[in-house]
């Protein structure tokens, strides 16, 4: 029996409304899509994993990108446009745990973007919790990750549901027999519930 469900976020609870972050920001100031990419290839792995602090690496990249602001201000622009709540997936949640399933987020994220999501966006209310690369150290497709998740649920792998939209994620999961799916969509999710 299912006794908790997870739920990835960008792509499932989050959808997606266009441009990435990068591409609005190149188009913003004009500036070519290798210049931000350096600072996502070379630094911000490190955040996702809470190896680093988001705020302090990327303070350098403002002056060279030619950002007229502060690091609050270039954090505001980048996690306000990250996509919109799929309010049909949070009814479904909010169903499942009216009858006593718990929920979670199972997310990579750096922490603030994951403090902006759970208190700006409101997803604190809507899920039990959230299993955060940041916090954890382990990224979904990495057993350690898994480790983590099941110690912290006390949870047998068989009694826990995984969506996300991404396959290795999915085969880790399966592998350790959780009940993993593919997303497709909120019809498929009501199917599999």
């Amino acid at each position: 029996m299912v006794k908790a469900i997870l739920f990835d976020l960008d792509g499932v609870v989050i959808t997606s409304t266009g441009k990435r972050f990068s591409e609005r920001l190149s188009e913003k100031l004009d500036i070519s899509m290798e210049i931000i990419s350096e600072f996502f290839v070379k630094d911000f792995r490190e955040y996702s994993f809470g190896r680093a602090d988001l705020k302090e690496k990327i303070a350098p990249y403002l002056p060279k990108w030619g950002f007229d602001g502060s690091v609050d201000d270039l954090l505001k622009f980048w996690f306000e446009h990250e996509g919109t709540l799929d309010h049909e997936v949070l009814k479904i949640v909010a169903n499942l745990r009216s009858k006593g399933i718990k929920c979670f987020i199972a997310t990579r994220q750096e922490k603030y973007r994951k403090e902006y999501l759970l208190n700006i966006m409101g997803l604190k209310e809507k899920f039990d919790g959230i299993f955060c690369t940041c916090d954890i150290g382990f990224d979904k497709s990495e057993k350690g990750y898994w480790d983590y998740v099941f110690k912290e649920l006390n949870l047998k792998p068989e009694e826990i549901m995984f969506f996300c939209d991404s396959i290795k994620n999915i085969d880790i999961a399966k592998s350790l027999a959780i009940q993993a799916y593919f997303y497709e969509g909120v019809d498929f999710l009501k199917e599999k519930i």
